[in-house]
């Protein structure tokens, strides 16, 4: 493709390059353009341009051992500079393609970017992360030959860049067992066999022609629901230390909540669509949302009613402190002040989206693919 050209997957067209693109330097030495790579990475970005070159370089810095590349950024029409400054590297080197994403979501640049991809083994990574080391992509293809898995399933430590006590707590809290489902695998630290729903990442080709694409209409939890239908079409899933991915958390309650509203409204439409993935630990928080408003009632009833009221808070409380306590002995006691606030934001926010997802109208899902 020219260098000047944006290619846009759902046309099969090229349109012209953003204006204001740096032109790049000398192309990097081996950065070959194969027709048939052995591994495609997936970008889904928009608004990433603060992070979209250090992520390119971390993928480039890669020591792939004769393994071919490519690396597709696929654009949801970012309002700052991510598509000049992709474009930029992609004129360095041909490894590299900007794709269009015009619904700007990130399941359908999910989609997109699976629709194009190449190579025998598809790799998902997001524009803000950072790759612990240059062996993920040959580790990842090494697993995948060992234990003859058709998804891997990738850690995802949260490893605050800032030294903010916020962002420390608010990483402790959602990496503990109080701040997360218990059924979740994205923060295993052992190599095994897996259910890959909660953090499967890497696939085989193959298993987007057995389950596929991603379905467009989730606006949250769209690899989820993927890798809901991975697991149900029994596929042979791992994961392992050595895939890990660092992710830097959220450094204010706020986003904190709003990352956790799109989590809940995610699961919701998870439920909608899949009525058999339903679990009744998807309740709880929703529960307790509700129930917070009863609460200014309980001096208006009768003893006994008061203590049924209060008494499932109650409990809260004392896991929530209890687990506050023991995740700041291991974290610094320094957080153990703002991890009751940080819980209490993580399972209100699950709560309001979950419910919001139920009442909101039912979206247009994508028709399921049966082999």
């Amino acid at each position: 493709m020219d260098a000047d050209n944006l290619w846009d997957a759902t046309t099969g067209t090229a349109r012209r390059r953003t204006p204001g693109a740096t032109e790049g330097s000398a192309p990097h030495p081996g950065n070959r353009l194969v027709v048939t790579p052995d591994i495609t990475v997936i970008l889904p970005v928009r608004n990433e341009g603060a992070h979209i070159e250090a992520i390119l370089a971390d993928l480039q810095a890669q020591e792939l051992g004769g393994l071919t590349l490519e690396m597709l950024v696929v654009d949801g029409h970012s309002e700052d500079d991510t598509v000049s400054r992709a474009q930029a590297m992609a004129l360095a080197d041909p490894r590299i393609r900007v794709l269009d994403n015009p619904r700007r979501l990130s399941s359908a640049a999910r989609a997109i970017g699976a629709d194009a991809a190449r190579g025998r083994f598809v790799a998902y990574v997001d524009g803000h992360c950072r790759l612990p080391g240059p062996s993920l992509l040959s580790d990842m293809v090494a697993l995948f030959e060992k234990t003859g898995a058709d998804c891997l399933a990738r850690p995802q430590p949260l490893l605050p860049q800032a030294t903010g006590l916020m962002a420390r707590a608010i990483a402790a809290g959602r990496t503990s067992s109080f701040g997360h489902s218990l059924r979740s695998t994205i923060y295993d630290e052992d190599e095994h066999a897996v259910d890959p729903t909660s953090a499967g990442a890497m696939y085989r080709r193959e298993v987007f022609e057995r389950v596929g694409n991603f379905d467009p209409a989730f606006d949250a939890c769209e690899d989820v629901e993927f890798n809901w239908r991975v697991a149900r079409a029994g596929l042979k899933a791992w994961t392992s230390p050595k895939l890990a991915v660092r992710y830097e958390p959220r450094r204010t309650l706020g986003a904190l909540f709003r990352q956790m509203k799109r989590y809940g409204l995610g699961r919701a439409r998870l439920h909608r669509k899949h009525r058999s993935a339903f679990s009744l630990e998807s309740l709880i928080p929703a529960g307790f949302t509700v129930g917070l408003p009863l609460l200014l009632a309980a001096p208006l009833l009768p003893a006994p009613w008061q203590w049924v009221l209060l008494g499932p808070y109650l409990l809260y409380a004392a896991l929530s402190f209890l687990a506050s306590g023991v995740t700041a002995a291991r974290r610094g006691l320094a957080l153990f002040p703002l991890l009751p606030v940080v819980f209490f934001v993580i399972h209100t926010g699950l709560g309001v989206g979950y419910l919001r997802g139920w009442v909101s109208p039912k979206p247009k899902f994508a028709p399921e693919t049966t082999t």
